[in-house]
């Protein structure tokens, strides 16, 4: 049976609200190793890969491995209406996921199981031109400067720069980052790259940074962008977006 103990729900209600407004069901893996989830959207375009670890939590009991699929936006809900002090407590029966709050006061909520017949996602084995690593608001920064123009955004890389750029039928905007900027904090590329990705996509998953101060980004010239944004000790949070490719 499971059962565990959490004081910074922020963790937890961050970064599944990002994976909520891409999957309604998460079917979560829980084991003595911690919870992970590895769930497509419905287009198939993106892929979310979550776990978050057992030193997360306050107390963590996990007896054998169990399968949990629950409705995501309800979940998030509830976690939402968690104070800043209240400690959660979540305790899995047969059927139902029960989550406790206590803090001036207590409160019990619970969740039905979802019974669907999912098999486990596998990720997929991708190889990357471009490995760079920059701050979360500079990206966040960069996405929202795109949106302003277009719904796609174009990721540019070679051995020296990174870029963000957008173009729209009248205005164009760009965001750059050299080896000597102070935001970019590494860049790996063999060779110049370049694609492009869905800006709505991108700005869902953007809502999943706010407890990460870095993110990583692997990427290559019309193949799926991989962010990464981890807290150590605590979560690892991946998303893997396809590229928007021109077929005229």
């Amino acid at each position: 049976m499971f059962k565990a103990v959490i004081q910074d729900v922020s963790i937890l209600r961050d970064s599944l609200d990002s994976i909520s407004s891409l999957i309604t069901e998460g079917c979560f893996k829980i084991t003595k190793d911690g919870m992970e989830l590895i769930a497509m959207d419905p287009a198939s375009v993106a892929m979310v890969i979550f776990k978050l670890l057992p030193s997360a939590f306050l107390e963590y009991n996990s007896e054998k491995e169990e399968i949990m699929t629950i409705n995501l936006s309800n979940f998030v809900s509830i976690l939402k209406r968690a104070r800043a002090n209240d400690r959660l407590t979540f305790e899995l029966t047969e059927s139902k996921l029960k989550i406790g709050m206590v803090g001036d006061f207590k409160r019990n909520f619970s969740i039905p199981l979802i019974d669907t017949p999912h098999g486990s996602q596998k990720v997929p084995d991708l190889s990357f031109k471009c490995k760079l690593e920059i701050f979360a608001g500079v990206l966040k920064d960069g996405i929202k400067d795109a949106s302003m123009v277009s719904d796609c955004v174009v990721f540019e890389a070679n051995p020296d720069v990174f870029i963000i750029k957008s173009f729209g039928e009248l205005s164009e905007t760009q965001l750059e980052l050299t080896k000597d900027s102070p935001s970019l904090l590494s860049i790996e590329s063999s060779k110049n790259v370049k694609a492009k990705y869905s800006i709505d996509y991108l700005e869902r998953m953007l809502k999943g940074l706010k407890t990460s101060d870095k993110v990583k980004i692997n990427f290559s010239t019309d193949y799926p962008v991989r962010i990464d944004c981890n807290k150590v000790d605590k979560y690892q949070l991946s998303f893997i977006l396809a590229p928007r490719v021109d077929t005229d």
